[in-house]
């Protein structure tokens, strides 16, 4: 393949982008999408000189994006551009400067690590965190996608989320606490098709997302990559977000990055938000074969549904791999992967949900048995209001969201009396699942 050369003409007549003239994140990926433009690649093309998925492809290009791609995909588009040598090393510097810029813009110390700026710190031990004000908020940018026979991407603007909110069907188990119905503001349409509620007649046992994994197998290994020797662990620990996105999109299907690579032996813990969503089941994998499973989930009067899946003793995930996420019909998802380690089955788990109008949200009507040293996950999906503030025993992760809508998560280890609801505040209409592990 020849290289670039910096005279050739750009797809406005004028030469192709100087890195070096470069001052923001939305001019860094406009340059890269005029070079897509020069070289006419189709996404389809690039995903097979890349290797990315193309939904990765187009979120590094899209140009609304708040922050810059991570280098390893920007130097991947840039070979597939052409672009080689001393050219490539001036992009190089143009993506360091700007991500130094931006973090002092951002009132850090203007030092990122320039691969693991997107990974977010580790909450101190015991202090408050709140979501959407300590930890900053993730907004996503609208795309859309259509499917002619297989999945194609097309990258722009937004084509439009969903027709009018119908009839709602409210499955699995889930507790009602406080508000009138209607409240939460208007009703998101879509017409679900007849489906079988992915729930479990004992609501102590975990539900097998996929209906090919026995109930009683140890999700994380497929049933046939065997599993390690159980490893007794010290005290659970959160690793890091590996892996996370949120989008309105017209598909039901999503292969989310790994960012940061994942050590093998740990537990994946998937976070899930679906808007104005239909019944059905929801199923993660990943490229080294591992399967999760549904641990909790709960649903709101508005189809506004959210989930823990959990996966134990995952393969070793390096940033060449995804994470791939099947859902029912839906106008948005929210989906957060969050590695933690020392933990490798379910123990327990609740769920309820309220409207918006209240003053708090809480899974305490439902009593988790957990124990002193358990880990304790909580996920609250809400619309509209206030974001949602945990308790103070409870570690915040970074809050994903998109427009009013918002996935707010957070952790703890279990004390020696342990207490083990998730409750906060919050003015949202609000769908919160609490699950204890070990």
């Amino acid at each position: 393949m020849t290289s670039i050369e910096s005279d050739r003409p750009g797809p406005d007549g004028g030469g192709l982008p100087d890195p070096g003239a470069l001052g923001t994140v939305g001019e860094f990926v406009g340059a890269l999408r005029a070079l897509k433009a020069v070289e006419s690649l189709s996404l389809r093309e690039l995903q097979r000189r890349t290797g990315l998925p193309r939904t990765t492809i187009a979120h590094a290009l899209n140009d609304e994006r708040p922050s810059l791609p991570p280098w390893d995909r920007v130097q991947a588009l840039l070979r597939a551009f052409g672009v080689r040598g001393e050219a490539l090393a001036s992009w190089k510097d143009a993506w360091t400067r700007i991500r130094l810029d931006s973090a002092k813009s951002a009132g850090g110390d203007g030092e990122p690590e320039p691969e693991a700026a997107e990974q977010p710190a580790e909450p101190p031990e015991g202090e408050v965190q709140q979501a959407g004000a300590a930890e900053p908020e993730v907004s996503a940018v609208p795309r859309a996608r259509i499917r002619p026979g297989r999945r194609a991407l097309m990258h722009g603007s937004l084509l439009g989320v969903g027709a009018v909110l119908g009839a709602v069907a409210v499955f699995g188990l889930v507790g009602s606490a406080g508000g009138s119905p209607g409240g939460g503001g208007p009703v998101e349409a879509e017409t679900c098709p007849p489906a079988t509620a992915s729930r479990s007649a004992d609501p102590g046992l975990p539900v097998s997302a996929d209906p090919r994994l026995p109930a009683s197998a140890d999700p994380g290994r497929s049933p046939s990559s065997g599993s390690p020797a159980r490893v007794v662990r010290a005290r659970p620990a959160w690793v890091g977000r590996p892996a996370s996105d949120a989008q309105i999109l017209s598909d039901t299907d999503v292969d989310l990055p790994v960012t940061s690579p994942v050590t093998g032996g740990d537990a994946l813990i998937v976070s899930v938000m679906l808007t104005s969503t239909c019944p059905g089941p929801v199923t993660v994998t990943d490229t080294q074969g591992d399967r999760f499973r549904v641990a909790g989930e709960v649903t709101d009067t508005r189809r506004h549904r959210t989930l823990l899946l959990a996966g134990f003793h995952v393969h070793a995930l390096t940033t060449a791999d995804s994470i791939r996420v099947v859902y029912p019909s839906a106008s948005k998802y929210h989906i957060a992967v969050d590695e933690f380690r020392g933990v490798s089955t379910v123990v327990a788990r609740a769920e309820a949900h309220g409207e918006a109008g209240g003053t708090a949200f809480t899974t305490s009507h439902s009593r988790v048995e957990c124990a002193p040293g358990d880990l304790v996950v909580a996920a609250v999906g809400t619309n509209s209001g206030t974001a949602p503030v945990y308790s103070t025993e409870w570690s915040a992760l970074p809050v994903l969201r998109l427009s009013s809508y918002r996935l707010s998560g957070a952790y703890r280890v279990a004390p020696a009396d342990p207490s083990c609801a998730a409750t906060g505040t919050t003015t949202a209409q609000w769908g919160a699942v609490v699950v204890a592990f070990r």
